[in-house]
């Protein structure tokens, strides 16, 4: 019986078909699960093309047709059960494992004659008769198959992308496989033929075989695809070397065979290549598919990357790179800086903010520094199915839901000693396929190299901008020496200037005294003099030496607990004097709430005590006025010590540059002309020791000055 023929071509497809799928990847369950699908099916096929071979043979056929059934009982928990794995119906295992014990019960019933006998011989083939115990497998049959296109029917109404496709192809493609199902009517004495059941199978499988090409069903699609333009080309080219042939012997009969054949096998091999690249064209175009060698991907980029050292450049390099190859509609790269945060170095596609969103929060760094491998959004659910930890389950919703709502797939980290220095963000195909095996294999690979040179472009960047800043502060430093020696010529003038006027006096006096010219009371006013020049060269000789030690270095600071109203009663008790002479009145505004404060009780006395010494040197009339208050800043409290003046006041001009070494206001100079211009420089130093700062205010020329020193509030040790 020639009917054989059809179910037998079925079975050795789906055999092939099964080891295809199952040596592809023999870890996913999936693929296992759907390549013993298929051996279910060509074990059925086989008996039964077995059981038409041997129709007239009763025993032999009801045997092979016995054997059928070893495959059958098994297809609906099979297909059940890849219908839980792909829709990652979690809560249906039970029902998987209940499928399974039945079909193995079901499976030790087959010898039975209750399961079925005898044989229904009719027109276009035979069939065992069926008897109550396949009458309960047909409702076991009929339940599970309904779960089965229930799961699948699901998936596709909650998915989205090549997830809703590949559900729409599986369910069409098992549909066209129910149709075998009328194979088994002749069980029940009602023919059929069997061109309505057996090509099923084939149509079925032909419609897996576009899911696994189209829309990266099982992740297998590169493979097969790969291989039928290998096929398609090798047919073609096989095609045109009989056409060549042909030609010869139509028109060229006399061309001798070695030569003829030579030419035929040197034009084979030369357009084979031509015509897969048109396939491969053709396949792109319609089937959007990229076909791409990642080793040779990886090869090129190795080249360039060790050829670009700029960071901003190698992170465009990378990127386009991916984005080229890979056929995507968005990419971003971010690195981390030294500080920890994340930072957009090349972005395509992506909103900026989107990118950085999702850093930060430090689980997916985390989750990727611990993984050590890329993160596929569609992988999210079933490492959730594996996650039993409440609050880790939680962070991964959100990082799916996350991923979802600004279209990232793919999160790359990029690893130098498995700690994360940055991560690329990987957008959809513009396919619409998923990423593949080979997808990931790229990019670990990849990941791998753009780390290395990525964290060598970051340590050329640093180098670089060190060998910036050194020639910066060499500049500074050469501007710091001219400045030191201009200090240096002015330090001298000044010391020259101010120590000879005193010493001139001095030596004039003593020398009026040894003639013995002046007598009496003269005597006494010459003394005064000489003793007022030795003072005031002490003077200069003190501040000389305390401009010396503050240039450069900072004074170590004796730290107590001070009565700051103390201070400046006890200062201006030293100058209420030289105060009254001049006419003027010293006037402390006391704050009775100040408490004790942190100071160096000597430094902020010399302070006070040049502020106010100048304060009365410069001014003519009025007077001198002290205050203290408390401020509050940033939720932080400062003490303020202000002096203010009715003196000659301060340009605009002579702020900028009142509390430099050896500077001096222009008025100042007309009225005191032999001062050294080190005072101001000395309590702006003292001050800054402190921690705080000295601001001086004035509303222009004999409108009187006010100087504001600002210091932290501190009341304990």
């Amino acid at each position: 019986m020639k009917t054989f023929i059809i179910p037998l071509i079925g079975a050795i497809l789906m055999f092939f078909l099964a080891l295809f799928i199952l040596f592809k990847n023999k870890k996913k369950s999936l693929n296992l699960i759907f390549s013993l699908v298929c051996l279910s099916i060509a074990i059925w096929l086989f008996g039964t093309s077995m059981m038409f071979l041997n129709v007239g043979k009763k025993d032999l056929a009801i045997f092979w047709d016995r054997i059928c059934y070893i495959g059958v009982v098994f297809i609906p928990t099979l297909m059940y059960h890849f219908s839980v794995i792909f829709s990652g119906a979690k809560k249906q295992k039970k029902l998987v494992v209940l499928g399974y014990f039945l079909s193995f019960i079901f499976l030790f019933l087959i010898p039975s004659d209750y399961f079925v006998s005898d044989l229904f011989v009719y027109k276009w083939g035979a069939h065992t008769e069926a008897r109550l115990l396949h009458h309960i497998f047909l409702i076991f049959f009929s339940i599970y198959i309904f779960l089965f296109y229930f799961n699948i029917y699901q998936c596709y109404k909650k998915s989205s992308g090549f997830k809703k496709a590949q559900a729409k192809y599986i369910f069409l493609a098992f549909a066209v496989m129910l149709l075998g199902a009328l194979a088994y009517l002749p069980a029940y004495r009602i023919p059929i033929h069997p061109i309505f059941s057996y090509p099923a199978e084939l149509i079925g499988a032909l419609i897996i075989t576009y899911a696994i090409i189209r829309h990266r069903l099982m992740d297998i699609h590169v493979v097969l695809g790969r291989g039928t333009i290998y096929i398609f080309s090798f047919f073609i080219i096989i095609g045109l070397a009989f056409l060549l042939i042909f030609l010869k012997e139509k028109f060229f009969p006399y061309l001798s065979f070695n030569i003829s054949a030579s030419l035929i096998i040197v034009i084979s091999v030369l357009l084979f290549q031509p015509v897969f690249k048109f396939f491969e064209k053709f396949a792109s175009k319609y089937f959007y598919y990229t076909f791409y060698s990642y080793q040779k991907v990886l090869t090129e980029l190795g080249k360039k990357l060790t050829q670009v050292l700029e960071l901003e450049e190698l992170s465009s390099l990378i990127v386009m790179t991916l984005v080229e190859t890979m056929k995507l509609d968005r990419a971003v790269i971010l690195l981390k800086d030294e500080k920890g945060n994340y930072q957009v170095k090349k972005n395509i596609g992506f909103k900026e903010e989107n990118g950085i969103s999702l850093v930060r929060n430090n689980f997916l760094t985390n989750f990727l520094e611990k993984t050590q491998k890329p993160l596929v959004a569609e992988e999210i659910s079933l490492i959730l199915q594996e996650t039993d930890k409440k609050e880790e389950r939680e962070k991964l919703e959100k990082l799916r839901s996350d991923m979802k709502r600004i279209e990232a797939t793919v999160c790359l980290p990029l690893l130098i000693e498995e700690k994360i220095i940055g991560l690329i963000i990987l957008g959809n195909k513009i396919s619409q396929e998923s990423y593949t095996e080979q997808d990931i294999n790229l990019l670990i690979n990849l990941s791998n190299q753009a780390s290395i040179a990525l964290a060598n472009a970051k340590l050329y960047q640093k180098v670089k901008d060190l060998s910036k800043n050194l020639e910066k502060r060499v500049k500074e430093q050469v501007k710091h020496i001219e400045e030191l020696s201009q200090m240096k010529t002015e330090f001298l003038r000044i010391v020259n200037h101010q120590l000879r006027t005193p010493t001139s006096i001095i030596k004039s006096m003593l020398s009026v005294l040894i003639d013995g010219t002046i007598k009496g009371e003269e005597i006494k006013e010459y003394l005064n003099k000489i003793y007022n020049s030795a003072e005031r060269l002490e003077r200069i000789l003190d501040d000389l030496l305390t401009a010396q030690e503050l240039v450069g270095t900072k004074p170590i600071l004796n730290y107590s607990l001070c009565n700051l109203e103390e201070i400046i009663s006890k200062v201006i008790e030293e100058f209420s004097i030289s105060a009254q002479q001049k006419g003027l009145s010293i006037v402390f505004e006391k704050d009775k709430t100040l408490p004790l404060v942190l100071l160096d009780k000597s430094i902020i006395e010399k302070v006070l005590k040049r502020l106010i010494d100048n304060a009365i040197l410069y001014t003519k009339k009025g007077g001198v006025f002290i205050k203290t208050k408390i401020i509050k800043e940033d939720e932080k409290k400062f003490i303020q010590i202000i002096v203010e003046d009715t003196g000659i006041g301060i340009t605009e001009e002579d702020k900028n540059r009142l509390f430099k070494i050896f500077s001096r206001g222009k008025e100042a100079e007309k009225i005191h002309p032999h001062g050294s211009g080190l005072g101001l420089y000395i309590v702006y130093e003292y001050i800054k020791t402190h921690q705080g700062k000295i601001e001086v205010e004035s509303k222009g020329k004999d409108k009187g000055t006010t100087f504001i020193i600002t210091l932290p509030f501190i009341t304990e040790v």
